[in-house]
């Protein structure tokens, strides 16, 4: 038996509750950065780690061999009777489950059966965030209740995986206004990430705006702006490295939105709690009173490559889907 989780959080847990098996970590980050359809596995292997060593001040070299060694895991499945894999609901575990499935779909897998332990609330939980929040009795009490994955789950896996890999989004934001057999919390999932293309009424993310108004509201530093951002979030899936690179952006443009007294990445071990606060600028930019300076750097959700150009994509939230403007 194999367990896969896309996070260390819950790996001694699952150890503690004695479940058979071995555990595949598989956490390539894909709700955050590019994942365009069209990259060769090589592109995808060299794009992905310079993304996240970029983004997150990782070693490149050390990243793509995590990410090549956890593909090369999946090649072994067929020598398993069964693969357990653990997913919450909010987007970081719903967009890596697509693209993990529309890869095992591609593969043999012999005789192992393929069922999925996925929830989105816990009895025993006020609120709910991952399975990181239970401890491994309670993990250990999902197991039995696990569901088998279906071809027409495997089917509608690499369909989102197609959708949300491409260059234009529509197709994905179809997706998430329907329902998705087998992923009750995929299309609320799609719909956040959707959410973090640039918005039509003031050209900010809904991470951008977030981080705005928690430094407005009198967050000081960038963890205590992170666990404002989080409280606002119905499921949260950032990490704060995924937050601070978002916040690290907002610091480094021509017109700076906000200020951060330590630089993302290089100063990683004092980031979270050097001294950060909005500016004039972006306090503009929140209460959409003057248009700032379109910010050109490139900038990928999912597929689509944003660059400040004409025609480019943005998220209508009146009609809750993607238009090109």
């Amino acid at each position: 038996m194999l367990h896969i989780r896309c996070g260390t959080d819950i790996v001694a847990k699952l150890q503690a509750a004695g479940l058979p098996g071995e555990i595949l970590v598989w956490q390539d980050p894909v709700s955050q950065g590019p994942t365009p359809g069209r990259w060769t596995i090589g592109e995808w292997y060299s794009g992905r780690a310079s993304f996240i060593a970029d983004a997150y001040g990782c070693k490149r070299e050390a990243i793509r061999r995590e990410l090549e060694e956890a593909d090369a895991a999946l090649d072994r499945i067929h020598l398993e009777d069964e693969v357990v894999l653990w997913f919450e609901h909010d987007l970081f575990d719903q967009s890596i489950l697509v693209r993990l499935l529309s890869l095992i779909a591609r593969r043999p897998r012999g005789r192992a059966s393929l069922s999925l332990v996925s929830i989105a609330t816990h009895p025993e939980v006020a609120r709910f965030i991952g399975l990181g929040n239970l401890n491994a009795g309670q993990l250990a009490a999902l197991f039995p209740a696990r569901r088998p994955v279906t071809d027409a789950m495997l089917e509608g896996a690499g369909r989102v995986w197609e959708k949300f890999a491409s260059a234009d989004p529509r197709a994905l934001g179809e997706e998430a206004r329907g329902t998705i057999e087998g992923f009750p919390w995929l299309p609320a999932a799609l719909r956040r990430h959707l959410e973090e293309l640039p918005w039509t009424t003031d050209g900010l993310t809904r991470t951008e705006r977030q981080a705005l108004a928690a430094l407005e509201d009198g967050a000081a530093s960038p963890s205590e702006c992170f666990r404002a951002s989080v409280e606002m979030e119905e499921a949260p899936w950032l990490g704060d490295s995924m937050f601070y690179f978002v916040l690290s952006r907002l610091a480094s443009r021509t017109d700076p939105f906000v200020t951060v007294g330590a630089r993302w990445p290089g100063d990683e071990e004092r980031y979270g709690d050097a001294p950060a606060a909005i500016t004039e600028t972006g306090k503009a930019a929140l209460r959409a009173e003057r248009s700032p300076r379109r910010d050109d750097r490139e900038r990928w959700v999912g597929g689509v490559r944003l660059a400040g150009g004409p025609g480019e994509c943005h998220w209508d939230p009146v009609s809750r889907s993607p238009v090109l403007a």
